[in-house]
């Protein structure tokens, strides 16, 4: 069993990933611009997108699941889904099917239907005192 610290801890890094992934997506041609030796790190490499997804993934899985089986709210698991869907699919189809722009936009779609869903989350298991 969960605990409602453990729930909230989930969350708010399932939060801090996505935003974290977003971040990396909006920014980094910039400062690649800027730091060209940047270009040369693994921070450039779409493989950080994947690293993060095997963070991110069990996390949010988790904690959506485990909220939703006590607030009953099927709009966290719809964001959830949602965004998870949208990185995956960009993590993995992106490069052969979209634009850099389009990735770019997927991602970040992405990331913020999920950051939304577990922000929706923590406020519903906080709210409703979640036990587990």
């Amino acid at each position: 069993m969960r605990s409602p610290r453990m729930q909230m801890l989930m969350d708010r890094s399932a939060i801090a990933l996505s935003t974290m992934c977003a971040i990396h997506c909006l920014f980094l041609p910039v400062v690649i611009v800027m730091l060209p030796a940047l270009a040369t790190t693994s921070l450039a490499n779409e493989s950080f997108h994947r690293l993060l997804l095997w963070f991110v993934f069990p996390i949010s899985a988790l904690a959506l699941t485990q909220g939703c089986s006590h607030h009953k709210d099927r709009k966290v698991i719809m964001f959830g889904i949602l965004g998870l869907a949208l990185l995956i699919g960009t993590a993995i189809f992106g490069h052969e099917f979209l634009t850099e722009e389009g990735e770019r936009v997927a991602t970040v779609l992405g990331a913020t239907s999920l950051a939304f869903g577990h922000f929706r989350n923590y406020r519903l298991c906080r709210n409703k005192k979640c036990n587990f």
